[in-house]
């Protein structure tokens, strides 16, 4: 993990439209390429689009088959939707957001030294969904990393 850091920030509303996944993280993918065939020829995807997975459960809690992510897109207008395609609103407030560059082995880390910030922030975790924002496709990266920031909604202890 390279350029790490974790910091208490306001994030904005964001409207999103998705496709959803079960199961294991590392299948999500199936997901995106579903999302983006759809979203593409609508004029839905421009070189600025972000990509956001939301994370509906927590894998210590529910297991990894029953897990609900959502692949989804930021979009700035609402977007009439259809079949598995969905739309959704992220509410603004306050998150610790870690920003890391990461390799695509390195995810589960990162969600640990995320976890481990909060024994000594004083917050915990808030109602509300939690989310990695993309700011980059890994492709791109000299180094094949993901430019990404973990967002968790927060609150005081």
């Amino acid at each position: 993990m390279k350029d790490t850091y974790i910091e208490i920030r306001q994030m904005p509303q964001m409207n999103l439209i998705y496709c959803r996944h079960t199961g294991a993280f590392n299948q999500i993918g199936q997901a995106y390429e579903k999302l983006f065939k759809w979203a593409i020829p609508r004029g839905l995807v421009t070189p600025e689009t972000k990509t956001v997975t939301v994370y509906h459960d927590d894998p210590a809690i529910t297991s990894v088959d029953k897990v609900r992510q959502d692949a989804s897109i930021i979009v700035r207008e609402p977007v009439k939707v259809e079949g598995e395609i969905g739309s959704s609103v992220v509410r603004a407030g306050k998150y610790a957001v870690g920003h890391f560059e990461l390799r695509e082995t390195e995810f589960e880390q990162a969600w640990n030294t995320m976890c481990s910030w909060f024994s000594e922030s004083g917050f915990q975790p808030d109602d509300g969904c939690t989310y990695e924002l993309y700011h980059n496709h890994y492709e791109d990266h000299p180094d094949h990393r993901y430019i990404v920031d973990i967002c968790i909604p927060v609150k005081p202890l």
